[in-house]
């Protein structure tokens, strides 16, 4: 029994002390956090969730951890863009309340949280299109007031404010000294100097005037001139309280630094809420306003004559807003704006950054209310500039019509085509001449205006080109608005002439054809022959046109050939044969050219390396003699010819896979041709002893001494060949087949590149010999789709139907 009080004892210590490390553990988890460096922004919205749970854990509330983050060194704006993601981010969790006992008050406090989430955000909506409220959002734009600035000489000095004094000279000394709650302070040998409510300037020289009781060198003397000086500067400043009341995001009291500004309040309140007024916020100062700051004049002039430095306990007060009018089309600047007493049409639009380049300024749509019902006004603008639009009231500014009042266009065969002004005077010749007249292409007999009639339907209207141009008094047509005049060219009304040249020459293609071109100048533009063409053979051949005949004739195309002089000289047959559009020369290669071509032999001969084809049919043994022949170290059964596939892709080893293809791709563009060297050299010139093709690649190896497992076996391995080893012995080296493979289709892939199977005979299955550097493969089971749930239970529900039709079936047999 005591020694289960002790082990109970010892546990329990052990629990308490483990408790402890973990809480501590934890509230260094919060404690040790950079609130100094940490960017809200920067933030993910999981981020700031885990954060407020940790914090939730040692009990903080979001009003301790705003303390802590400010007491970290996180600056007054950052403070605040991090509450507002905190409190977002709660709210979208749907931990904006408390949480609830029962099932029923859960959901009932989770559909009040969705519906004043879906609250904020119309709100947030709606407060993105007031212009101004970006200004407070987000942390674009930082309203912390810098300190690194020269001290402005109407400071005002207060309790907490730090003083620095420096004396050089005859004598140095330097002073940093804080300004007492009593608004003093406090030297040495001097006693207490008040400066409480001095600016700079004038606490320098009170300061100035004190110090020269102490260092009478500070005194200036007509006759002797000062030996000591002293430079009086502020130092660290205080804190003030600003309180921030009325329409805003967030009111309170907000500890800024001294030199605070009415938007650096502003900024920390989270500028006014979507009721509060933008254009009149009033800065309290004991019972006097000392300012009345209109945001409009920074936002639309830069203005900041009104945006003065806070004191202590100053009170910013942010009315309701009076009138404010929704601007939307074509203006620089759409959104919700905030309009004075007096101010009209004009100075809106000076608001939304005036017109846009397509904005229809004639009239200018206002829709407002009368009390009772809705009202549209259409503003002449800018006759109706002093126009006064009332609270609620809508300004559209539509765009102009995309449609030209005084446009005609002509295209075609001008030397300047594009679109035109029309003039009273403009016609159909007029617009010619603007066009600085018809090119030398040009159809004469005919030409198209495309007129848009009162309907909006397209009439052509013929004229003759030739009449117009010749004699305009005449043939003269007026214009109007958006007609389309089409002046063709005599090459848009034919195809392209062109002849074609292939063959033995240096550039072969299709070229331009020209009047009177012979069949020496098109060889010429292609750059001559080739070495190997045949120039005394060279065959054209040219279209049949039939004209009018409607007789289908038997020949489809005219030959002619020709011999050319292979210097391209006149003077003969050729050169007074002229080309029509669309004829093709072929030029043949010479049947006694040849390029030499190559073949390599690698690996055991005398002699490796490349070797040319001196004869149309050399064979593998004609190449093996020029070579030497083969070494003593030869392995005549692993050897093997590579050929290369130039005109088509050989898929007779398609069913290798890629573990034996050395990584080439499907379409490969070389491919082993089985061989059997012992055979070649025994019977040279037989059916064993191939002809060669230019590109071959005959390779001889070594003496192989290894096998070659892979496939569908638990471990690929290259196994060390034995006379007497079966492929099921090589097989069991690599662990035998995998569950996917099948052993009894497995094929052996020789070096030579010769392929072999197993085969079946009744009972028994022969598998091929092993042979050195052969490869083992055992091939993949095909894999057979398993029925999914839903097949399943509609092969079932079929089966079941159809027993139920059969039963009643022979249920209604029986009955009859």
């Amino acid at each position: 029994m005591a020694i289960k009080k002790q082990l109970f004892s010892t546990a329990a210590v052990i629990f308490s002390l483990l408790f402890i490390l973990v809480a501590n553990a934890a509230a260094q988890d919060i404690g040790s956090i950079d609130f100094k460096n940490l960017r809200a922004s920067e933030l993910s919205d999981q981020q700031i969730q885990r954060l407020w749970e940790r914090a939730q854990e040692r009990g903080y509330s979001i009003s301790q951890l705003e303390q802590l983050a400010r007491a970290r060194g996180m600056s007054s704006s950052q403070v605040s863009a991090f509450v507002r993601r905190l409190r977002e981010v709660r709210m979208q969790s749907g931990d904006g309340g408390q949480s609830q006992d029962t099932g029923q008050m859960r959901s009932v406090a989770t559909d009040t949280t969705r519906l004043f989430m879906e609250s904020e955000r119309r709100d947030d909506s709606f407060k993105s299109r007031i212009f101004g409220a970006n200004l407070f959002r987000g942390d674009q734009i930082d309203f912390t007031p810098s300190l690194n600035i020269p001290t402005p000489q109407d400071y005002q000095l207060g309790p907490g404010d730090e003083l620095v004094i420096d004396i050089w000279g005859a004598a140095e000394q330097t002073y940093r000294k804080t300004v007492s709650p009593e608004g003093t302070i406090s030297i040495a040998n001097l006693g207490p100097v008040y400066v409480n409510g001095l600016s700079i300037e004038k606490a320098r020289d009170r300061l100035r005037a004190s110090l020269s009781r102490i260092y009478s060198g500070l005194k200036s003397d007509k006759d002797a001139p000062t030996d000591t000086h002293a430079r009086i500067s502020l130092g660290n400043i205080r804190s003030i309280n600003v309180t921030v009341l009325g329409e805003v995001r967030k009111p309170g009291t907000y500890t800024l630094p001294s030199l605070a500004t009415v938007f650096n309040a502003l900024y920390s309140a989270g500028g006014p809420d979507s009721t509060g007024t933008f254009r009149e916020i009033e800065v309290l100062r004991g019972d006097s306003v000392a300012a009345t700051l209109d945001i409009y004049d920074f936002l639309v002039y830069g203005n900041q004559e009104d945006n003065i430095r806070l004191r202590d306990q100053d009170i910013l007060k942010i009315d309701p807003y009076i009138n404010r009018v929704e601007v939307s089309g074509k203006t620089k600047r759409n959104g919700i704006f905030e309009t004075k007493e007096g101010e009209t049409i004009q100075d809106l639009i000076t608001y939304a950054g005036g017109f846009k380049d397509n904005a229809y300024t004639k009239r200018i749509k206002v829709l407002s209310n009368t009390g009772s019902q809705r009202r549209i006004d259409d503003i002449r603008y800018p006759e109706q500039s002093d126009f006064v639009l009332g609270d609620g009231s809508k300004m559209t500014v539509g765009k102009v019509l995309d449609r030209y009042e005084n446009r005609v266009e002509i295209e075609g065969a001008v030397f300047r085509p594009g679109e035109y002004e029309l003039q009273d005077s403009t016609s159909l010749y007029s617009l010619i001449q603007r066009a600085e007249g018809v090119r030398e292409d040009v159809f004469m007999n005919r030409g198209l205006i495309y007129r848009e009639q009162n309907d909006l339907t397209t009439e052509a209207i013929p004229f003759s080109v030739r009449d117009v141009v010749s004699n305009p008094e005449e043939h003269d047509i007026m214009l109007k608005r958006n007609d389309m005049v089409q002046i063709s060219s005599i090459f848009d009304l034919r195809d392209d002439y062109r002849v074609n040249i292939v063959g033995a020459v240096q550039e072969p293609g299709n070229f331009q054809y020209a009047e009177n071109m012979t069949l020496e100048d098109l060889i010429l533009q292609a750059d001559g022959f080739k070495e190997s063409a045949a120039p005394y053979r060279i065959e054209i051949s040219r279209r049949i046109t039939g004209g009018d005949s409607t007789f289908v004739p038997r020949e489809t195309a005219k030959i002619y050939q020709f011999r050319v002089d292979e210097n391209l000289e006149l003077g003969n047959e050729a050169s007074e044969f002229t080309l029509k559009p669309f004829d093709k020369v072929f030029v043949r290669n010479s049947p006694s050219y040849f390029e030499q071509k190559e073949v390599t032999v690698k690996g055991e001969v005398l002699f490796s390396g490349e070797y040319t084809l001196n004869q149309k049919y050399m064979r593998i043994s004609d190449l093996l003699q020029r070579a030497g022949g083969l070494t003593q170290y030869a392995y005549p059964r692993g050897a093997n010819l590579t050929r290369k596939l130039e005109q088509r892709i050989d898929t007779t080893d398609i069913n290798i896979p890629d573990s034996l293809s050395n990584g080439n791709d499907i379409q490969r563009k070389t491919t082993k041709v089985g061989i059997n060297l012992e055979k070649i050299i025994r019977n040279p010139g037989s059916e064993y002893d191939l002809i060669l093709r230019p590109g071959d690649v005959l390779e001889i190896p070594k003496e192989l001494q290894t096998v070659q497992v892979s496939g569908e076996v638990l471990y690929p391995i290259s196994v060390r060949y034995r006379d007497n080893m079966s492929v099921k012995e090589y097989l069991r080296a690599a662990g035998g087949a995998t569950d996917l493979g099948k052993p009894k289709d497995a094929y052996v892939v020789y070096a030579n590149g010769e392929v072999d199977r197993a085969r079946k005979f009744l009972f028994f299955r022969n598998y091929p010999d092993v042979r050195p550097g052969a490869t083992i493969y055992v091939p993949k089971k095909q894999q057979e789709r398993k029925l999914t749930t839903q097949e399943r239970i509609g092969i079932l529900s079929a089966i079941v139907s159809m027993a139920a039709i059969v039963s009643n079936t022979i249920f209604q047999i029986r009955r009859n």
